[in-house]
């Protein structure tokens, strides 16, 4: 996928393919061609998501929390790129709100940065 190689599995049995694999698996690059390749809102969907914040923007997104397999409370920050697609970002469990999520993951922007986000 992508120029990734994957398990043939992953594609002959796509629809068997527990989606917490997406967010544990141990290379990160299979576990982004797998989020991809199930669908984000499935693999969010299928892990129960508890919603923490939720921005009226969704380019900055909704903080979720998440009860991984041997990783509880990890912390995620949904958003929407400029194209449509949802993107789940692995953020600090410190974090309160999807603002401050998002200043996490781009350490230089302020508060003020997010009034004009767009995701390209």
């Amino acid at each position: 996928i992508h120029g990734t190689r994957i398990p043939a599995e992953w594609v002959e049995k796509k629809d068997t393919i527990d989606p917490s694999l997406a967010l544990t698996w141990k290379n990160v690059e299979q576990r982004r061609a797998l989020a991809e390749l199930l669908g984000w809102a499935r693999v969010i969907e299928q892990l129960n998501p508890t919603v923490i914040d939720a921005d009226k923007n969704p380019m900055i997104g909704t903080l979720l929390r998440v009860d991984l397999p041997d990783s509880p409370g990890e912390q995620f920050l949904r958003v929407k790129c400029a194209t449509g697609r949802d993107f789940v970002i692995c953020v600090p469990p410190t974090v309160k709100t999807a603002r401050q999520a998002q200043l996490s993951v781009y350490p230089g922007l302020t508060a003020k940065d997010l009034e004009n986000i767009v995701r390209t």
